[in-house]
């Protein structure tokens, strides 16, 4: 893997920091690389894209067996915690499949940025389920975009509301740690059926 050149605010890059730091600890990867340094500016990145694209997200591409990635982040999400967690997550779990010889589908990566998104919140005390709520779809997506948003959506909101009925707050973190680990390494179909 090779990370994406580019030249981010500071304060962006202490973001991706954190948020990496969050979701290492949570998932316990280990992963020698620092997603910080994989940042792309978003408007050279929006002039490569698509009109039909994400504002905020992270390229992919495997040639000769080396996966080239990057993340962007547009100006308007820089401040906002969620997109630079699900971001990074998608990063991140881009890398680690990649370590593992393992292949990943856009659908899993989606899932996994929500319940990423989820922990997240519950680690630093904000509402965990919240932005499972008021939210309103892009309008860049078409059909088959939609549908695997909508069912990501769907699977990892049934997945932590069954978390958070299982394991409430501080009652048991170890166990709801364990269950968040074995979740992220589960096959495809198994998280599917959560």
């Amino acid at each position: 893997m090779s990370p994406r050149a580019g030249a981010p605010a500071a304060r962006l890059r202490q973001r991706v920091d954190a948020a990496q730091g969050s979701l290492t600890a949570i998932y316990a990867l280990e992963l020698s690389l620092r997603a910080a340094d994989f940042l792309m500016p978003a408007q050279r990145v929006q002039e490569l894209l698509p009109e039909a694209a994400p504002r905020t997200g992270v390229l992919a591409l495997e040639q000769d067996g080396t996966l080239h990635m990057g993340l962007y982040v547009h100006p308007e999400d820089e401040a906002d915690t969620d997109a630079v967690v699900e971001e990074t997550s998608h990063l991140l779990c881009l890398a680690w499949h990649a370590a593992l010889g393992l292949p990943i589908s856009r659908l899993q990566l989606e899932i996994q940025g929500e319940v990423d998104r989820y922990a997240v919140a519950r680690v630093s005390g904000a509402d965990p389920l919240g932005h499972f709520e008021g939210f309103d779809w892009a309008d860049w997506m078409d059909a088959e975009v939609l549908q695997r948003y909508e069912t990501a959506h769907r699977t990892a909101q049934r997945y932590c509301r069954r978390l958070e009925s299982r394991f409430p707050q501080r009652a048991d973190t170890p166990g709801w740690l364990s269950e968040l680990r074995r979740f992220y390494r589960a096959s495809p179909d198994a998280r599917l059926r959560v």
